[in-house]
Parts: C-alpha cells; sequence; structure tokens
C-alpha cells in the first residue's frame, strides 16, 4: 500500500506543473510521512487494495495517438518496484474512480493527469531551418524531446533561462527515487543515486539538456546528423540502466557497464551485406571517393591512373611520338585488320601534333575522348577520330606503365652503379676484378631508348644475369645510407632548432644521435631468391675469364648480327682451347668440363644479350611460318563445316599472311586436340636458307689453321645453344602470344562493330501522315503494337500497346494466332477468326503508329499477311490510316525476356509478353532499350556479336561494349529529366562523358529524393555540387527539354540548355544571333536573341564564321572555327539525331532473321541432312495426253503410262481411262525435302544420282534422310536447290567444298589419306567374323592364337576357326609335328544364310 502512494505521490509531483519547486518538496515529504507510517500494513493494504479494484479498472487498451508513449515517464522515473497494472492504472483512472477510492479508503489520494511525450511529428516542418544549422538543430531537439502541454513548454523555457533553478528541480526528482537506490553503493560507499544528484548539463539548449535526463546519455546533435547517412555505422546505444556514470577527480566521466544486456545497435550496410555485393553495388569506400573526386569517373578507375605532366616537361611529346609508332605506324605481325593498314598508310607526320594536344587535354585538363571528339575537333581532326582518341587513350596508360618501369630499373642501375663504384675505391689500384661486369654509360643509355614492354624486360633480364648475385650487398649498403641520411637530416634540423631557442647546437645533435642509436633496431636482411642454376654454377666456378677468351663480348656478337656482317673482327686467341681452360681446372676436374661449361655461359650471355634479342625478335616475326597437321582425332571431326576445314593441312605459311580470326581458330582446335600446329624452328636466312648458319658465320675467324678451328667449333656451338635452346624457343611463345592477342583484337572490333550496328539505328519515324488528326500525332512520341510468339501452338502469341514513353499501356493475348484461316477443322477457323476480330478491336482502340513483329521463324510471314489483312479491313471500313507493319530480329527481345532485369520490369508476365514488351521498345529507340542490359548483372554479355566472343577475356569484351556505348550515348545525349521521370534512361547516364555508375547513381538519387527537375545546367554546380572538370566534361552532353519546363518553374530557363552547344561557348552563340539579327548593341539582348534565331534559323546562314574565328583566335581563344559551324548548325536543329534512320530489312536480312542463319553458317556448297516429304510431278497437258504412247509389257502382258510409269493395267482402254479421269500425276520431276532449320527444298531428278533415275521412288521414300548439297537459295521464297549426287557430294570437280587456304598442303592430306586406307585394308584382312559352331574343335580364335594353343597340344590335333577371308569360310590348324602346322582353307557353298554351315571346299597351305 505504501508503494502505491509513493507511486501516486511521486506522479502528482511529475504531473503538476503548475507548482512551484518548493510546493513539490512539501508533497515530497508529506508522502515520505505516510509511508514511514503505513510501512507494517504494506503487503496486506496493497492485497486488499487490489482486491477491491479489481472491477473498476478497464484493462482494454485506450484507442488514443500517442498512448503508446504515455507510461514512457513512468517507466524511467524513480520507482522501479511498480508493477505494469500500477503504471496502467495511473493512466486509466478517472475522477469517479479517485471518489470511490478516497471513500472506501478514507484516505486523500492526489490525482494524476495524464502525461505523454509528444510524438515526432512529421508534417511540413521538416525542412524548417534548412538553411540555419543553429535552428535546425533546435527544431529537432524540439521535436524529439519536446512534451506534450503548453504549461510543460513553459517551464522548460524557464528551466532553460534559470540553470540553478533547473539544477534544484533535478535534484528533487533524483530524491524521489525508490528506497532501494540507497542500498546500491559505488567502491567508496556513497549510494549511487547520490552520484546522479550531482550530474551538471551539458548543453545550453533546454530541450538537448532533457534529452540527456531522458536518454541518460551524452547527446550531441552533431553526432545525430550522421544516422541519415547509410554509410555510417552506428554506435552502441545504451539506456541509464546499463551504464552508470562516474565523475572523475579530473571532471571527465566514466562509464561502467552493469551485466544487463545491451540493446542491439542498428547495423551498417558493411556489416549486413558481403563485401563482394557491395563493390558490385558501388558501395565501398573507394566508390564513395570516386563520387566525391572531382576527375571523370572512367579516369579515376582506369588501371594506370591519369597524371598531369609537369610544366616545362617534354615528356608529351616523347610520348605523342611514341604513341603514334606504336600504335599508329607500327605494322601487325598479322594482316588481321586490312582497314586498319589502309588507315595507317593516310596519316602523315602530322598526326603527332594532334596526339602531342589529346594527350595535352587528357593529362592537364582532365578532358575525357568524347569532349575532345566534339567540343576539341580543331586539334584532333582529321587525323584522329573519337575510335582513334580511344585508342590515344589506351596507349597513354600503356606508355605511363612503361615510363614508371623503366624508372624503377633505371634507379635500379644507378644504384648498382654506385656500389660498383665504391667497391672499385674501396683499393683503387688494384685492378678490376674479371667477374666484375661495370655498368657502363651504354647500359643507362639502351634502358632510356627502350620502346616497348618486351624490350623492357629483355634488359632486365640482361640486368639479372650479371648482377643478381651483387643485389643483397647492394641493397644493404643502400639501406645503410638511406638510413644515414635520414640521421644527417635530423640532426640538421635538431641544431637548428637549439641556435633558434639558444642552446648548444652539437649537444642538440649529439642527443640525437643518440637516441637514434637507442631506437634503432637490428633489421632483418631482405632475401632474394638464391639463384643456383646452371649458369651460376658455372659462375661460382670461375670459368667467366675464359668465356671473354672467346673472341667477342654479347655487345659485339649483337651488332655484327644487326649490321648482318662482322662489324667487329673475332679476337684470336693464341692457344688451343683445352690449353686456355687448364687454370680453371681446379674446381671442376677435366680441361674438356671447363670448356664445356664455357661455351654454356658463352650461349647464355649471347641469349640474354638486348640487342641480340631485338634483331631476332624482328627477324622472327617477319620471317616466321606456321605449320598444321590435324591429330588421328582431327582427322574423323573435321570436316568442311568445320571453321578449320581449309587450314588443317598448312606447309609453311607465313604468320605476316595470317587474316582475320585464322590464328585464334587454330588455337582453340589445338586446344581441342585436333590439330598440332608449329611456329617454324628454322627461319630463313637474308641470303640462305638457314638463318642459324648466317649468325654463326659472323662469330668466325676466317682462318684455317687448327686452333682457330677448334675456337671457331666452340663459338659455332655457343651461338647454337643461344638460339636453339634458349633465345628462339622463348620468341615463339612471345610470337604466339602477339598473335593470338592481335586475332582476339580482330574478334573484339567485330563485336564491337555488331554493336555499333544495332545502336546506330535511330527511332522509327512514323509514316503515317494525318495532319488533321492529334490522334496520330508523333510529335510526343510513338505508339508501338508490338507481336510476339513462339512456333508452337501449345503457347499463346501476345500483343501489346507500347506508349510513346515506353510504358505497356495495355496488351492482348492471342492463343490462336499461328491457326490458319483455311485450316480443315472449323474450331481452329472459327479461334483463329476470334483472335483476328480481337486484333482488329485492339488496333482501332489503340491506333499504333507501327506495328511490329517478331521476327521468331517463317510463321512472322504468315502473321504479317494476317495483320495487313486486319488494317486492310480497318482502312476499308473506318477510314483508318495505312499502318506499316515491320518484321524485326528478336535477338535482343529474347535476351531481355530471359534476363533479371526483364523479370524484375515485369514480374507477373509471361516471357512471350516480355518479348512484346521489349520489341516495341527497340524500335521506339534501340539505344535506350539495349542499355537495360547494361547493369550489375552484366547481362548485356548474352547478346551474341560474334561466333568466338567466348574466346575473349571478360574484362575486355565489356571495355570495348563500355567505350561503344559512350560514342553512342553522347553522341545522342541524355535527357535527365525525362530519365528520372520514366527509369528507363537511368542505364544511359552512366555513359554520359565524365560520369560513370558511381557517379551517375549519385545524381539519380538526389533527383529522386527531392523530388526536383533539372531545369538548367548551371544546377549540376549549384544543386549537384558537381565539380568544375566534371562539369565541363558532362554538361554538353546534357540535354534539357526546356519546351517541357514551361511556366512550372521560376528558375531562369536558358534555350541553349536544350542544345549540344557547350556551356563554354554559350556566350559566342548568343553573339551569333544578335548579329545574325542584326541588332544594335543598345538594343541587343543576347537570350532574346537566341530564342528568336531558334525560330528563324535561315538567318544565321548570311554570317561570316571565318571573320569570327579569327577575331577570336586573336583573342586568344584558338582555333575555333568548326566549333561556331557546328554552333549554327545546332542553332538550326537543337539535338538532331545524329544516328541512321531506321530502315526495312532487305530480303536477304529478312532471310537470315527467320532462319537464324547468316552467310558464314548457310551458303552455296554447304553439305546438310535433309527428310524427303513428297515427289513432284508435272502433270501432263490435254495435248500431251492425245499423244501419248502406252507400252504394254511382254512379260507380264500390263499395260504402263508412259507419264506416270504406273503398270498394272492389264487393258489399253483402262490405261484412256486414268488420263480422262485426272488420276495420272504426271512424270515426277523431284524430290520435295526439308532441311534442319524449317527451309523447304528441292531435288531436280536429274540431281538425285548420277545415273539416271525415272522414279524417284527408287531411290528415296518418304521420311529417309539424305546427304544433299545446297546448289541455290532463293531468299525471297525461303526455298533452296539441292542435289544428291555423288559427284557433288565427294565436290570431285572442287565446286562447292569451303575454299582450302593458299598454303594447303594436300600433298601431305592425300598421303595421310591413303595411308589410313592402306592401314583400314589391311585391319579387314586381319579380322574374323566370329562364327556360332557347336564342336568341340571349334574356336573363335586367330591364327596367332592358334598357333600359340598348338604348342601345348599333341601331334595330329586340329583346330576349327574362322576364316579372315569372311563368313563363307572357315580355317583348319592341324598340328604335323612340332613347330609345323598345317592350315587348311575350307571354302562354304550353298548356305541358307550366313549362320548356317554348307558343303565344303578344302585347299592345304603348308606353313
Amino acid at each position: 500500500m505504501a508503494d502505491f502512494f509513493d507511486s501516486e505521490a511521486e506522479e502528482s509531483g511529475l504531473s503538476e506543473d503548475d507548482e512551484q519547486p518548493a510546493e513539490r518538496k512539501k508533497v515530497k515529504r508529506k508522502v515520505a510521512v505516510q509511508s514511514d507510517d503505513e510501512e507494517e500494513d504494506e503487503e496486506d493494504d496493497e492485497d486488499r487494495l487490489r482486491e477491491e479494484l479489481k472491477d473498476l479498472i478497464d484493462d482494454a487498451p485506450i484507442d488514443e495517438s500517442g498512448s503508446d508513449g504515455e507510461d514512457s515517464d513512468a517507466s524511467e522515473g524513480p520507482t522501479k518496484k511498480r508493477k505494469k497494472s500500477d503504471d496502467e492504472l495511473d493512466d486509466r483512472l478517472e475522477d469517479e474512480d479517485y471518489d470511490l477510492i478516497e471513500e472506501n479508503l478514507g484516505v486523500k489520494v492526489a490525482r494524476n493527469k495524464f502525461k505523454r511525450l509528444r510524438r515526432l511529428e512529421d508534417d511540413d516542418s521538416d525542412n524548417e531551418g534548412a538553411d540555419d544549422p543553429e535552428l535546425e538543430r533546435e527544431v529537432i531537439a524540439e521535436k524529439l524531446f519536446v512534451g506534450g502541454s503548453d504549461e510543460e513548454d513553459e517551464n522548460r523555457s524557464e528551466a532553460a533561462a534559470h540553470q540553478q533553478q533547473s539544477q534544484d528541480y533535478d535534484d528533487d526528482n533524483e530524491d524521489m527515487e525508490s528506497d532501494a537506490d540507497d542500498f546500491i553503493v559505488d567502491d567508496d560507499g556513497r549510494p549511487i543515486a547520490e552520484r546522479k544528484k550531482k550530474r551538471k548539463p551539458i548543453f545550453t539548449d533546454a530541450s538537448l539538456q532533457e534529452g540527456q535526463d531522458i536518454f541518460g546519455v551524452d547527446f550531441d546533435y552533431d553526432e545525430f546528423e550522421k544516422y541519415g547517412d547509410e554509410d555510417y555505422e552506428d554506435e552502441d546505444e545504451e539506456d541509464l540502466d546499463e551504464y552508470l556514470e562516474d565523475e572523475e577527480e579530473d571532471g571527465e566521466r566514466r562509464r561502467t557497464k552493469k551485466g544487463k544486456p545491451k540493446r542491439p545497435s542498428k547495423k551498417s550496410i558493411f556489416e549486413i551485406y558481403e563485401p563482394s555485393e557491395l563493390k558490385r553495388s558501388h558501395f565501398t569506400d573507394l566508390d564513395n571517393e570516386i563520387r566525391k573526386t572531382d576527375v571523370p569517373e572512367r579516369m579515376q578507375i582506369r588501371e594506370v591512373p591519369i597524371t598531369a605532366v609537369e610544366e616545362g616537361s617534354s615528356e608529351l611529346e616523347d610520348e605523342a611520338e611514341w604513341i603514334y609508332k606504336q600504335a599508329f605506324l607500327k605494322p601487325p605481325v598479322s594482316k588481321a585488320d586490312s582497314q586498319e593498314a589502309r588507315e595507317r598508310s593516310r596519316r602523315g607526320s602530322s598526326t603527332i601534333t594532334k596526339i602531342r594536344q589529346a594527350l595535352d587535354f587528357m593529362r592537364n585538363q582532365t578532358l575525357e575522348v568524347p569532349f575532345i571528339a566534339f567540343y576539341r575537333k580543331e586539334y584532333v581532326q582529321p587525323e584522329l577520330n573519337i575510335n582513334d582518341l580511344w585508342k590515344v587513350y589506351k596507349y597513354d596508360a600503356k606508355w605511363c606503365q612503361l615510363k614508371q618501369r623503366k624508372e624503377n630499373l633505371l634507379k635500379l642501375l644507378e644504384n648498382m652503379r654506385e656500389y660498383q663504384l665504391d667497391k672499385v675505391m674501396e683499393d683503387p689500384d688494384a685492378p678490376i676484378p674479371d667477374t666484375m661486369r661495370l655498368i657502363k654509360d651504354e647500359d643507362i643509355e639502351r634502358l632510356k631508348n627502350v620502346q616497348t614492354s618486351e624490350e623492357l624486360r629483355d634488359v632486365h633480364t640482361h640486368f639479372l644475369l650479371y648482377y643478381s648475385h651483387d643485389l643483397p650487398e647492394m641493397q644493404k649498403v643502400q639501406r645503410v645510407k638511406e638510413k644515414k641520411k635520414e640521421l644527417e637530416e635530423k640532426k640538421k634540423l635538431a641544431r637548428e632548432e637549439a641556435e633558434k631557442n639558444g642552446e648548444d647546437p652539437e649537444e642538440a645533435a649529439a642527443e640525437v644521435e643518440a637516441r637514434a642509436s637507442e631506437e634503432e633496431e637490428q633489421p632483418s636482411d631482405v632475401k632474394y631468391a638464391v639463384r643456383s642454376g646452371p649458369y651460376e654454377l658455372c659462375r661460382k666456378a670461375g670459368i667467366e675469364p675464359l668465356v671473354k677468351k672467346f673472341g667477342l663480348t654479347p655487345e659485339q656478337f649483337a651488332e655484327n648480327v644487326r649490321d648482318n656482317y662482322q662489324r667487329h673482327e673475332v679476337e684470336q686467341q693464341p692457344v688451343a682451347p683445352l690449353e686456355a681452360a687448364a687454370p680453371y681446372t681446379l674446381a671442376i676436374g677435366s680441361a674438356a668440363e671447363v670448356v664445356r661449361r664455357a661455351v654454356y655461359m658463352c650461349g647464355v650471355q649471347l641469349a640474354r644479350e638486348p640487342l641480340l634479342r631485338s634483331t631476332l625478335r624482328d627477324a622472327l616475326r617477319e620471317r616466321a611460318t606456321l605449320t598444321v597437321r590435324p591429330t588421328p582425332r582431327g582427322l574423323k571431326e573435321i570436316d568442311e563445316n568445320h571453321p578449320c576445314y581449309g587450314l588443317k593441312y598448312l606447309k609453311k605459311k607465313p604468320v605476316r599472311d595470317l587474316t582475320g580470326d585464322q590464328y585464334l581458330k587454330l588455337t582453340m582446335a589445338v586446344d581441342d586436340k585436333l590439330l598440332e600446329m608449329t611456329i617454324s624452328e628454322q627461319i630463313e636466312g637474308n641470303t640462305g636458307p638457314s638463318y642459324l648458319e648466317e649468325l654463326k658465320a659472323l662469330y668466325q675467324k676466317d682462318e684455317f689453321a687448327a686452333t682457330v678451328q677448334a675456337w671457331n667449333e666452340l663459338r659455332a656451338e655457343a651461338v647454337t645453344i643461344a638460339l636453339t635452346k634458349i633465345v628462339m624457343p622463348e620468341l615463339r611463345r612471345e610470337l604466339h602470344s602477339v598473335l593470338l592477342q592481335e586475332s582476339k583484337e580482330y574478334v573484339l572490333k567485330c563485336c564491337r562493330r555488331r554493336l555499333y550496328d544495332w545502336l546506330k539505328v535511330a527511332p522509327y519515324e512514323s509514316r503515317i501522315s494525318d495532319d488533321d488528326d492529334e490522334e496520330w500525332d508523333t510529335s510526343n512520341g510513338l505508339r508501338v503494337l508490338s507481336i510476339a510468339y513462339v512456333p508452337d501452338r501449345q503457347h499463346s502469341a501476345f500483343a501489346c500497346i507500347i506508349a510513346a514513353g515506353g510504358e505497356v499501356a495495355d496488351h492482348l493475348r492471342l492463343p490462336h494466332l499461328l491457326y490458319r484461316r483455311n485450316a480443315w477443322d472449323a474450331l481452329e477457323r472459327k479461334n483463329k477468326e476470334a483472335d483476328m476480330t480481337a486484333l482488329r478491336r485492339f488496333i482501332l482502340r489503340k491506333k499504333p503508329h507501327v506495328i511490329v513483329i517478331g521476327g521468331e521463324s517463317r510463321e512472322a510471314l504468315t502473321i504479317k499477311a494476317d495483320v495487313s489483312e486486319c488494317v486492310q479491313q480497318l482502312v476499308e471500313d473506318e477510314q483508318f490510316p495505312r499502318i506499316p507493319i515491320e518484321i524485326a530480329d528478336n535477338h535482343i527481345s529474347k535476351i531481355y525476356s530471359n534476363s533479371i532485369r526483364g523479370r524484375n520490369d515485369f514480374r507477373e508476365y509471361p516471357d512471350i509478353l516480355r518479348q512484346a514488351v521489349c520489341q516495341g521498345r527497340l524500335i521506339q529507340d534501340p539505344l535506350m532499350e539495349i542499355s537495360q542490359l547494361c547493369g550489375p548483372d552484366e547481362e548485356i554479355l548474352c547478346l551474341r556479336y560474334h561466333p568466338l566472343q567466348d574466346q575473349i577475356a571478360k574484362e575486355d569484351l565489356l571495355e570495348g561494349i563500355e567505350l561503344e556505348f559512350v560514342n553512342r550515348v553522347n553522341e545522342v545525349g541524355v535527357d535527365m529529366n525525362e530519365a528520372i521521370l520514366t527509369g528507363r534512361g537511368t542505364e544511359l547516364l552512366q555513359y554520359v562523358c565524365g560520369l560513370g555508375p558511381r557517379k551517375a547513381q549519385a545524381l539519380i538519387k538526389l533527383f529522386k529524393q527531392t523530388n526536383q527537375k533539372l531545369e538548367n545546367r548551371t544546377q549540376l554546380v549549384t544543386v549537384c555540387h558537381m565539380g568544375p572538370k566534371v562539369f565541363i566534361n558532362c554538361s554538353g552532353f546534357i540535354k534539357i527539354d526546356t519546351s517541357s519546363l514551361g511556366d512550372s518553374t521560376e528558375a531562369y530557363i536558358e534555350v541553349l540548355d536544350g542544345s549540344r552547344v557547350h556551356p563554354e561557348t554559350y556566350e559566342w552563340a548568343r553573339k551569333m544571333a544578335v548579329d545574325a539579327l542584326e541588332y544594335e548593341d543598345e538594343d541587343a539582348n543576347p537570350a532574346g536573341a537566341v530564342e528568336e534565331i531558334l525560330e528563324a534559323p535561315e538567318r544565321l546562314k548570311d554570317l561570316d564564321l571565318d571573320a569570327f574565328a579569327e577575331e577570336l583566335e586573336r583573342q586568344g581563344f584558338g582555333n575555333k572555327c568548326i566549333t561556331l559551324y557546328d554552333i549554327r548548325a545546332e542553332l538550326n536543329s537543337r539535338y538532331k539525331d545524329l544516328r541512321v534512320p531506321y530502315r526495312s530489312p532487305t530480303p536477304e536480312e529478312l532471310f537470315d532473321i527467320l532462319t537464324k542463319e547468316s552467310p558464314e553458317t548457310f551458303y552455296l556448297g554447304k553439305m546438310v541432312l535433309a527428310s524427303v516429304v513428297g515427289i513432284t510431278h508435272r502433270k501432263p497437258q490435254r495435248e500431251m495426253l492425245d499423244q501419248a504412247n502406252p507400252v504394254r509389257n511382254d512379260e507380264t502382258g500390263l499395260w504402263e503410262c508412259p507419264f506416270c510409269h504406273k503398270n498394272d493395267f492389264p487393258e489399253l482402254s483402262e490405261v484412256w481411262n486414268h488420263f480422262d479421269a485426272g488420276a495420272c500425276p504426271g512424270q515426277a520431276t523431284g524430290v520435295r525435302v526439308r532441311l534442319d532449320n524449317g527451309l523447304s527444298g528441292y531435288i531436280h531428278i536429274k540431281n538425285l544420282s548420277d545415273r539416271h533415275v525415272a522414279d524417284p521412288t527408287e531411290r528415296v521414300r518418304i521420311g529417309q534422310t539424305v546427304h544433299c548439297r545446297i546448289t541455290k537459295i532463293d531468299v525471297e521464297r525461303f526455298s533452296v536447290d539441292c542435289s544428291s549426287k555423288s559427284s557433288d557430294l565427294l565436290d570431285k570437280n572442287k565446286e562447292w567444298r569451303p575454299p582450302k587456304d593458299p598454303y594447303y598442303d594436300q600433298e601431305a592430306e592425300d598421303k595421310d589419306l591413303r595411308k589410313e586406307k592402306e592401314t583400314k585394308q589391311t585391319k579387314e584382312r586381319m579380322q574374323y567374323v566370329k562364327r556360332v559352331i557347336v564342336h568341340p574343335a571349334f574356336h573363335n580364335i586367330s591364327f596367332a592364337e592358334a598357333e600359340k594353343l598348338m604348342e601345348n597340344m599333341a601331334q595330329g590335333e586340329v583346330i576349327v576357326r574362322p576364316s579372315s577371308k569372311g563368313s563363307d569360310h572357315l580355317t583348319v590348324t592341324w598340328k604335323v609335328a612340332e613347330g609345323i602346322c598345317q592350315h587348311v582353307d575350307v571354302r562354304e557353298e550353298g548356305k541358307e544364310n550366313a549362320f548356317s554351315l554348307g558343303t565344303y571346299h578344302i585347299t592345304i597351305l603348308l606353313l
């Protein structure tokens, strides 16, 4: 009972806000006295009270707003022992309930008022104070912590004004805590409640201070702002119950965690999602950094980042010359791309200047390729188009990478040179050791002149050959020098600091040195790979000086090879090789072994010489040949339909004659174990058949003395080792990689070309001209009726109408569309007519501008005819315009219908309907629709660009696709407002110049969250906070439909924002408009002039733009002639679509679309399988019947029809009746067949066989599968003519099979065919047919097995066995004596079948 009154008194004190603090203290003391008096009856009174009030309390929840928060204050109050029912009782008692309690108990009970925390408001006040941080801070605090009544607001304001009074109020509230708090003490014996009373306010704002009191934590507004950021990782939230605050002596708070489990904290996205998912969705820290950095995104994510060039440096000139030579002048090894070879010939040396300017734009001004191609044309055209600029961009990365590697290697050489100098200077008078090869200026200069990564690798391996054993010691010395230098710098700074402070400089320096010696740890030496190869063993044996006696250094020999004559004469040793090797035999043993090792060392040194490798590399790429042979498996599998059919036998085909994707096809066949391909080991010499022999001659001494000849043999052996064992195998592998890469680049270029053909098509333009009817107006977009089906009557076809914005306005299910109107089944005809009626009404109601049918199969032609009939009826009955009907390739739409994006966009639609939707959108805007596959799932890779696209690395293919999208998107421009409104153009935004997936994602998110429109390009900076570099790159490619904004905004509308004119040239455009309108200077209104000139652009024709360009150049703007002409063209037609207009497919293209074939897969001469579906006849004319002469068979006595050759007529009159009744089908003319791809074929009777055929049924029957060759393709009738003659199938005249390569080795093929034929015959002779004969002497064994079995048999025993001569022979083997057997050939005659026995004729053979 006492607890009840305690709680009631406490609630009264907390809720009576009009009382002063002194009055609250009196109430508190009164309650305390009452509690002491009734303490002993506490339990009984409480139970009795509960029993009496049981029927008075309604436990049903009160349905009013904010009831969930009513008990929040009470639950956090000081009385922790109260039950939940008590809390509910306090909140729900009415005045009459209090009267009844006081009457029954005789005790005055304080009446509690309802007290609730005000709920967070989410009305229109959300944006209040957005501009003022302090005001915003106050508003949020008010929303979070301010109570519900006006009186409470006034009290809180007073508490904010009077800090001490507020503190007293807090102390009073603390005194009202439960008595149990007095029993909980800290380590010093002080009650916890006492510490709580001492808490000082940490905020001047009353609302924030109350927030601290309510939540029991130090609330920081700045941290609160972070909770809106999705990347912020929330801190753990703890209640006052979880932490107790201790006040330290220095005034700082310390939190002591209690044993109560803490509430789970809010998880961040880094805890919820896997790192791979975050990376895929661009939510990593690196992605955030890329979004914020004011550099075009593609430049940031390039493998080698874009770096600016130091001012005054000549690097750009050097790089431009290098790119010109490597990318535009240097021919490839093969002839993979003939078009590129033609372009290479038209570029002159002026290209270097254009490349240098493009590099300056990219590296120093961070301008992306599309910007340069569209807005800096004067500096790059005509030598460089946009694809050339991308090549410059790509080779810039290679240059930067090569430059960095060269600098690293140069530093290594200089360090080694310094190390050698230190070693020599240790004893200047001592001679330089023979084993030390000093680094000379020529070595440094050679490294600086390196032009390719292959040459750099040669220099590096050369360095490792001679200096790898010194690297550990050199690095150790270098680290000591660096530490000493660092220590000297520290001592110098310490001296300067000491002089400033008036201290002893030397003492300070000594102190720094002492400190450094104390902090110095023993560094662990870097472990290098232990070189234990043959060369290193020979070097350690000390025979390197002997190698120098071979007469030429590797550098001299390389110069001889490069110049192809003996530039350096060989210095001949006077002694024989064995005698010269005698001093080195101590460590090895014999002089011969020393000589052998010296020859090996000489060969390795020659092989590692960079100049020699470079010369041999050029010679190999120029003279290397390919030899190809099929494996046994390849002989069986590579038929004339295989892509390597014309390449399976090649003899010395020069690699420079390889074209297209030939090498890639050969490599794939080698990987499949179908072919064996080798690059020639011996290449042709300059003057002789062997290049190796020419190189040996350049390392010879032209004398005939025995000693000279002995040394010449060693030199020749060293050259042989260098070339055949080391250099040439490595260079052949390198050549293989180069050829494969060139072939893949060709395939990638074909893929890009295929994508270009799709993206380059402009939206369909309606051909309907009905100016008076607004329903057919296409100014707001195109309505498309799209029909999709599958050639299976079990699946329904669908038609859908695509509105102007790309949304699906309606769709129609057509389950019987594939039925025929003239079907024999009446139900089918009825269902077909119902579908046609529904489709006709659908067209009448929706009024599409164009109808597009998916080209799935030949049924599309029938559907087109049916739809045309529907349209014709509407034209005749409803005065409907003649709507064009198109058949389109459904390859892309099928990919979309099965894609994740398609299923997410239309979850409830079947696949066929999704296919129809994509078809309609494709004809509206191919670029936008294909871009829907460019999401993080990379479904754009599912499109088929080339048969060999799977052989290209995924990253390379994606990069090529991205570049093609970047080119086309920036050519067309992106309307950001439309993209955000429809949600379909957002994928295009990532390809805008300067942007990327991350930056585009941030822009879209910003406009969606703020529900704003981009009203002018300036808002990209003011609203989107875009940096100047990104803004310059992207602003010209983001178009704004200024006419659609109208009066909906108060912002300034710049009409040029709807054009390709870049903001940097707006002033020039206005100047041109003013000049064209001939305004006076005082009357000129540039903005109005632009609007006026857009309505009358023909007035721009009279402007002298060349003079304007000269004036701009005098003012320091540079050459802007092309830019001015582009501005004039843009003012004539803002954002004119530069894409190719849509055109209907040609008959050849339609044939490929409907048959799913291509010129590479379906061609004249192709051998195919076909099924016979019927026999064709030529019905005889009346004149032919009158002249007919039936023939009677003398043997049977029956008459034969001379036309159909039916020969079962017993009387001549029946033959005439056969004519008169029209039963004679006529003479057979050929066979109708159907190919696997559904095409109809025809084999003329003369092409059935090489022999004469009168009746085709003698050769074929209905349903039979036959081999035939295609002799004619009729693309308009979708039919082919074929031949099944043996001579055509074998192609004896060599006119049908695919052409063979000019280097095809026909002799090798004929030899293999003969060998295979002989092997097959031999195998047939050696084989025997197993027989089923029940006889004790019969065995199914061979000749050899029979003789072996006879060895253990007695003399006179016989074995009967099958004969290799066939099933009509048997052989009897009879043991005459030891080692002598007689084989008796038994010929069977008169056999009923192959398994029975016949009569025997015996032939005896003695062996």
